[in-house]
């Protein structure tokens, strides 16, 4: 069962059984202790102070929720109705009180269970969403650890750390998502994805079995929200509807990729081509498009003597543009559906009210044809970007993805003597909107087939979900990394154009599985 949050529960209407097992917070006073002291005149104790992040606060953690106060949200403990997913009751009083699998409040901590009764979970999504507490998106070992005590009988330790090193726990604090469906497939857990794709229909898939009438099946099509509600127009709420691909497993939804074959395929369709060329010729900067990482014509990027000073002085000359010499589509079937779940996740906490703030990033690239796959979602601030580097570094990518913790490590500015150099806003993956800015880190190579030097560009789908906007030089990295991983917040938007007046905006992400390289461009530099 889960951990309640305290004596709450009360105040929900819930029962003498449900309350009796339910211990006071400690230093919280108890509701009947607030209404013997209103009714004696005394003023209650003062609320703590608010939250930061306010209503759009994820955190659900017990200890925060004493330390700080929210507007809004889910605050109380929640009945688990005893129906679970067979609960055919439209009553909006009932599903206000009662939690269901698949409903937001079912989440341990929020939810309470009558005696006899344990969780119960339809799919992997379900089961994911009850041990993220915090709505962070992410598990932490802890987490993980009950999540694996609760599925499996007495597992032991060496069981418990080598999970966890399979589902990328150990080399990236966490698992989100889009790495725990793959791996509790294969451990196997026995449970369908339960994540509804972008622009997939969601029928409705309650039924209701009865001994004495015929059972029922719900035939609704899709999910149609009614205004100022959280049914359907069939009467069903929005947790009931489910897609075909929620129902299937990890390893079908790596299949369902468009493409006939697997890795990077050269493109040869003149539309694609041709687009892929205007968004370069779009997104080219053609004036006050230097940066120190463009580097020093005297000395280079990062050359030893020369200051930033030196640099600014003896400018490397800009390209003024760039002609497509070669594109390869990265037809990755396992990176497309992580980043598929992941794009989904966060396609549904950007639709919680307040609903996430939409930004125009790098606009001139939606012209492109996606060949085959989703359109990208305004609604979660999905977009296309660019980023440079080597040529073998950008195939590299194309297969295993990118990691963050090499940031810093490429043709970025350095202090003297170091090397790797101290990313802006930390550790991340790191992604331009315009060409002439990626086209800084891309190191040029000789290609045996053209006889000419060329350089190689990614473009990489990205969902940026509720962006941190910085447009000062305020920055804290490691406060940026925590409104990711325990705030409101998806990726960081570096605007260091609106107010300081430099070059370039840039995308970082911390979540490797919210990007998938798209294409690999191989293009010639003119000046």
């Amino acid at each position: 069962p889960a951990e309640p949050l305290g004596r709450a529960a009360l105040a929900m209407g819930a029962g003498a059984g449900v309350a009796a097992a339910l211990p006071a917070l400690p230093n919280l006073p108890s509701w009947e202790w607030v209404a013997s002291k209103s009714a004696a005149g005394l003023s209650p104790p003062p609320l703590p102070p608010p939250c930061r992040f306010g209503a759009s606060c994820y955190n659900r953690d017990s200890e925060h929720r004493q330390r700080f106060s929210h507007p809004s949200g889910l605050e109380g403990v929640y009945r688990a109705c005893k129906k679970a997913v067979d609960c055919d009751d439209h009553n909006l009083v009932h599903l206000q009180q009662f939690a269901h699998p698949g409903d937001r409040s079912y989440r341990r901590g929020l939810v309470v269970f009558p005696e006899g009764q344990v969780p119960h979970f339809d799919t992997l999504w379900q089961l994911f969403c009850y041990f993220d507490q915090e709505e962070s998106g992410h598990l932490k070992k802890e987490d993980f650890e009950r999540l694996l005590r609760g599925r499996l009988q007495a597992p032991d330790d060496g069981l418990l750390e080598s999970s966890w090193f399979d589902a990328g726990g150990e080399s990236n604090g966490s698992v989100n998502f889009a790495r725990f469906a793959p791996w509790a497939e294969a451990f196997p857990l026995g449970l369908p994805v339960g994540l509804d794709l972008t622009g997939e229909s969601r029928p409705c898939r309650c039924q209701v079995h009865s001994n004495d009438e015929p059972d029922f099946f719900c035939n609704c099509t899709d999910y149609k929200s009614v205004e100022d509600s959280i049914l359907c127009k069939c009467g069903h709420k929005a947790s009931m509807h489910r897609s075909a691909a929620s129902q299937s497993s990890f390893a079908n939804l790596v299949q369902q990729a468009a493409w006939a074959s697997e890795g990077l395929v050269e493109v040869t369709e003149e539309e694609t081509l041709q687009s892929l060329q205007e968004m370069l010729n779009y997104t080219h900067k053609a004036t006050d498009n230097w940066t120190r990482d463009r580097g020093c014509s005297i000395h280079g990027v990062n050359g030893t003597g020369c200051s930033l000073a030196c640099a600014f002085k003896n400018q490397v000359a800009v390209p003024k543009g760039y002609t497509l010499r070669k594109v390869y589509r990265n037809q990755n079937r396992s990176l497309w559906a992580r980043y598929c779940i992941a794009r989904s996740f966060i396609a549904k906490e950007c639709a919680r009210p307040p609903a996430a703030e939409r930004r125009e990033v790098a606009p001139e690239t939606e012209l492109l044809d996606s060949a085959g796959l989703a359109p990208l979602d305004e609604a979660c601030n999905e977009w296309r970007l660019f980023h440079g580097t080597k040529h073998e570094a950008a195939r590299d990518i194309c297969s295993v993805n990118f990691r963050p913790t090499l940031a810093g490590s490429g043709a970025t500015w350095k202090a003297a003597g170091d090397e790797r150099g101290a990313p802006l806003y930390g550790l991340g993956v790191y992604f331009a909107e315009k060409s002439t800015k990626a086209d800084e880190y891309a190191a040029p190579f000789l290609d045996a087939e053209w006889r000419l030097e060329v350089s190689a560009m990614l473009v990489v789908r990205c969902v940026g979900g509720r962006t941190n906007a910085v447009t000062t030089n305020d920055i804290e990295p490691e406060s940026l990394r925590r409104t990711i991983f325990d705030g409101p917040n998806h990726s960081v938007l570096g605007d260091r154009v609106s107010s300081l007046r430099k070059p370039y905006r840039e995308v970082v992400i911390y979540d490797r599985d919210q990007c998938f390289p798209e294409f690999l461009l191989i293009y010639e530099r003119y000046y």
